[in-house]
C-alpha cells in the first residue's frame, strides 16, 4: 500500500504535466498558407461583420429569409443538400461561424471574445444587418441550435421563428 501512493502521485503529476504543458508552448505563425479566398468555392461570398470576415453562401430571394447555423466542428457545408429547398421557399443563407469553415478565426482580439455566446448572437444579427435582412427564421443544427436559441432570446424582434435540428 505504501508503494502505491508514491506511484499514484507520480502518475498524477505526469498526467498533469502532459495535459498542461502543451498549452504553455507558444504556437508559431504558420508558413506557406494560402489566402482564405483561394480556398473558397465559386459561389462563396465574404462580408465583414463585427471585425470578422464572414464566409457565407446564399440561394433564393425574397421573403422569408432562413439563416442556417451549423453545429460544432462543422461548416456551411452542412447545409449543401437543403439550400435549394430553402431557396424554393424564399432566401436561404448559410454561414461559417467563427473558428469554423472559412470565417475568420482570430487568436487575439480587442474587446469582446468572438467565441462567446453573446458574440455569436451579435454576429448573427450583424450578418443580418450586413445582408439587409430585417427578420429571419433561424435554423440551427446541434450547437448552431444553441446559438439560434440564444440569438432569439436576445433579439426577439429580429427573429421570425426557430427551426432546431438534432
Amino acid at each position: 500500500m505504501k508503494r502505491l501512493k508514491p506511484l499514484a502521485l507520480t502518475l498524477l503529476v505526469l498526467f498533469l504535466l502532459l495535459a498542461i504543458v502543451p498549452f504553455l508552448v507558444p504556437v508559431p505563425p504558420l508558413q506557406g498558407t494560402v489566402p482564405t479566398a483561394q480556398l473558397a468555392a465559386a459561389d462563396s461570398l465574404f462580408v465583414p461583420v463585427n471585425g470578422l470576415q464572414v464566409h457565407y453562401k446564399q440561394s433564393g430571394s425574397g421573403e422569408p429569409t432562413f439563416l442556417l447555423l451549423h453545429g460544432f466542428g462543422a461548416s456551411l457545408f452542412t447545409w449543401r443538400e437543403v439550400m435549394d429547398d430553402f431557396a424554393s421557399l424564399g432566401r436561404g443563407i448559410a454561414y461559417d461561424r467563427p473558428a469554423f469553415g472559412l470565417t475568420s478565426r482570430p487568436l487575439q482580439w480587442e474587446g469582446e471574445n468572438p467565441y462567446t455566446a453573446e458574440a455569436q448572437a451579435a454576429l448573427t444579427i450583424g450578418l443580418m444587418d450586413a445582408l439587409g435582412v430585417q427578420k429571419a427564421w433561424l435554423v440551427g443544427n446541434s450547437a448552431g441550435g444553441t446559438v439560434a436559441l440564444y440569438t432569439a432570446l436576445l433579439y426577439p424582434e429580429r427573429i421570425s421563428g426557430l427551426i432546431l435540428v438534432d
